[in-house]
């Protein structure tokens, strides 16, 4: 076991920010804290514009009938295949979130390694702001396209198998996770003790409810309106999306509070002659 003298002069140089060039990045770098969003949203662009060309390719030539031997190879193995990677993306990061999580909790945390934490969570916040515009704009303007150039048609279409079956289970996942990542890394705002907070009761209430009203939705243009146009009753619902998805704003809210909290025990710090971390 490490000296006691040695593991004080080691934490020492991790908050002054002077270990080695390297070795540790200052909590809000750009490869520190914000390499999350840098990664995860290079990432989702990267698998949008796979599924775009995609379809720009094969939806007229293969996508017209569902129940075709092109369907079944261009389309019905892209559902599965978007199933699978979200459903082992969900329990490979749930999984390692709880398990490090239940251990990181028991540690003594840093000043600067919380800033850190919540510039991740920052990042993961944006992250799933890009999949909620991808999967509440992008898509759902793509599907209504479709619809008014060919007919209402059933749940698996080009346009539906990607955004039903990959981006709002995935934006379910992604408003999930930042709430666990938060809950076990950012104890001070998000700990047990806490509750469960509205900010992210809001958040992943809209990453819900815009899949359960885009199905609605369908459900509707199918069989009482299929024009497609903007102030569509069933359309209505849409706006208390919006008003759920603010939720993000609430999440960034409530840790800059606690970043003042933060920043005010390093000025009290100072005050009685300890040197400023970071």
């Amino acid at each position: 076991m490490a000296h006691p003298a040695r593991q004080r002069q080691a934490r020492t140089e991790f908050d002054r920010g002077s270990a080695p060039p390297g070795a540790a990045r200052r909590p809000t770098d750009w490869l520190g804290g914000w390499r999350s969003l840098f990664y995860g949203s290079a990432i989702l662009l990267v698998a949008n514009a796979f599924l775009w060309f995609w379809n720009y390719n094969y939806m007229f030539t293969a996508g017209l009938n569902s129940n075709s031997p092109e369907f079944t190879l261009r389309y019905r193995w892209l559902f599965w295949v978007e199933l699978v990677t979200v459903g082992v993306f969900t329990g490979v990061w749930f999984g390692w979130l709880i398990r490090n999580g239940r251990e990181l909790v028991k540690q003594p945390l840093p000043r600067p390694e919380e800033v850190r934490r919540i510039a991740v969570l920052w990042s993961l916040i944006g992250i799933t702001s890009l999949c909620i515009a991808i999967m509440a704009s992008f898509w759902p303007n793509w599907d209504g396209s479709w619809h008014q150039t060919m007919v209402r048609d059933t749940a698996f279409t080009p346009t539906h198998i990607p955004m039903f079956y990959f981006w709002f289970p995935l934006a379910i996942t992604l408003a999930l996770g930042s709430y666990l990542y938060g809950r076990f890394r950012i104890p001070a705002v998000y700990g047990r003790g806490n509750g469960f907070p509205w900010s992210f009761f809001l958040l992943i209430s809209a990453a819900v409810f815009e899949m359960l009203q885009v199905a609605f939705n369908e459900w509707g243009h199918s069989l009482w309106i299929s024009e497609e146009f903007f102030a569509v009753k069933f359309h209505w619902p849409f706006v208390l999306y919006g008003w759920l998805a603010g939720g993000m704003f609430a999440v960034w809210g409530e840790t800059i509070l606690r970043l003042f909290e933060i920043e005010k025990a390093e000025e009290e710090s100072e005050s009685v002659g300890v040197p400023r971390a970071g």
